[in-house]
Formats: C-alpha cells, sequence, structure tokens
C-alpha cells in the first residue's frame, strides 16, 4: 500500500519510524510528509528520562534508554535499546543511535548521524562541547573522544577517520 492509499483508507493514521538507516529514513519521512501523513513521538515505558528532557516529533525510543537532564532530542531521531543519554546533551533530526550507545555530557550531535552499536562518546565541557558534525558515521564500539567533522566516517578506539 502507497502512502496515498494509506492516507485514503486510513485518513487518522499516524506512522512510526522504524526504519535504521538514516538515509532510507530521511527519504522515507519526507515521502510520507508529501502525502499528508504524520509521525508520533513514541517513548518505551521503561525509558527514564527528567522532566528537563524534550522529544522532538517523530522520535521513536526503545526500552531501556536513560536521558539524564538537559537534553535536546531533534525530530525523527530513533534512540535503540539500552543507550545513555547525559547531560546537556543535544541529538539532532533523524539521528539514528544503535543498541548500547552512551554518550556523556555537553556532546551536540549533528542532523543524520548514525552512532554504532556500542560506542561510546566522551564528555565535553560547557565552554567547549563535543560537536559532532552532520552526516557522520560513527562506527560500532568506536570511542569518541573529541569533536568529528560533518561528512566524516569514523571508527576504533580512539575513533579515527577512515
Amino acid at each position: 500500500m502507497g502512502f496515498d492509499e494509506a492516507r485514503q483508507k486510513y485518513p487518522s493514521i499516524h506512522l512510526v519510524r522504524g526504519t535504521g538507516s538514516v538515509r532510507a529514513s530521511v527519504e522515507v519521512i519526507k515521502k510520507s510528509q508529501n502525502a499528508g501523513l504524520d509521525f508520533l513521538t513514541v517513548i518505551h515505558p521503561n525509558t527514564e528520562y527528567s522532566k528537563y528532557v524534550t522529544f522532538g516529533k517523530g522520535t521513536v525510543v526503545c526500552s531501556g534508554s536513560i536521558f539524564t537532564t538537559n537534553v535536546t532530542v531533534g525530530d525523527y531521531v530513533q534512540v535503540n535499546l539500552n543507550c545513555t543519554i547525559g547531560h546537556d546533551v543535544r541529538l539532532g533530526d533523524y539521528t539514528t543511535i544503535a543498541p548500547g550507545v552512551h554518550i556523556s555530557g555537553y556532546v551536540h550531535v549533528g542532523k543524520r548521524v548514525y552512532i554504532g552499536t556500542g560506542a561510546v562518546i566522551v564528555n565535553g565541557t560547557e565552554e567547549s562541547p563535543v560537536i559532532i558534525g552532520d552526516d557522520v558515521t560513527i562506527g560500532a564500539g568506536a570511542c569518541v573522544t573529541k569533536s568529528i567533522p560533518s561528512n566524516s566516517k569514523v571508527v576504533g578506539v580512539p575513533a579515527k577517520p577512515i
């Protein structure tokens, strides 16, 4: 069933992001929006977060994830199972965080970022946050210790460009 047919057959339908691929998600979300379909923000009840966390439109947060305080989650972000998001973190639109990722405090993640399973991003400071640019891929198990420019792919411990 196409998006137009779904909207006509089920006029009150809402969608939930389920694609882990950043590129595929952006494409599907834009096509569905063009067809007049809307997305829900879905947060598993086994997620812990303070009242100082904001979740954007169409975001999905899976079971076991923990968000501390002063966290801003953009639109259409996917946070998979058992992730921890430290204080003063910003997650950009369309970001995908795979299972078991740990992001420490004062980290700013750009748009359309993919963070692989078990990756760790160490903390920045209020004066000098760790900045992950737009369209970055961080490999599974990587340990990010410093900012990463846009359009980069990094792997390893410590994470280095490939």
